[in-house]
């Protein structure tokens, strides 16, 4: 019984997980990231790689997940301007739909909610931004529908990582990522 409880509450305070997830390597300009098997990962374009990390609703622009951006991404962010870390990241032009409510668009340019430096991987530290954007009707009416958006930036290596589902195993698996 004893050497149960020790068991447990080593595992309890160690963060060791119960089972272990089956992952992928996805690398993207030199990092490598370990995803779960069951992430789907996309086509490269000029934007980057879209990973799916789970389900599609209806009403959403996209399937949940996260995008990895390269230089061209980073470069036309909002209305063609290069990315700017003190406004959320919005690549292309016009009124952007909200992501988890297409029937809407997004309220910029939304509200810092939190800001620092995060680790991706040992010796590379991003810029980090988390934005909370609201949604509004085409008219410019509040909704009451919002989310929040992650972003790490990492202006030397030219990646940036747009998280608009807020998946709580992303900063994780960033924090492990290897270089080459």
């Amino acid at each position: 019984m004893l050497t149960t409880l020790v068991v447990t509450a080593s595992l309890l305070f160690t963060g060791a997980p119960a089972q272990s997830v089956a992952t992928k390597p996805l690398s993207f300009r030199g990092m490598t990231l370990q995803i779960p098997k069951t992430w789907k990962v996309g086509k490269e374009d000029m934007w980057g790689i879209h990973v799916k990390t789970g389900g599609c609703d209806r009403l959403a622009v996209e399937c949940r997940g996260f995008y990895l951006v390269g230089p061209e991404g980073i470069s036309l962010a909002r209305h063609g301007n290069p990315y700017d870390p003190e406004k959320p990241y919005h690549p292309g032009n016009g009124l952007a739909a909200c992501a988890p409510d297409k029937r809407y668009v997004e309220d910029f340019p939304g509200k810092l909610v939190d800001r620092g430096l995060r680790p991706v991987g040992a010796g590379h530290k991003a810029t980090y931004r988390v934005w909370r954007v609201g949604c509004s009707t085409q008219s410019g009416k509040r909704t009451g529908v919002s989310y929040q958006e992650r972003i790490w930036h990492l202006p030397k290596s030219k990646i940036l990582i747009f998280d608009q589902w807020s998946d709580s195993r992303l900063g994780a698996i960033l924090r492990r990522a290897t270089w080459s």
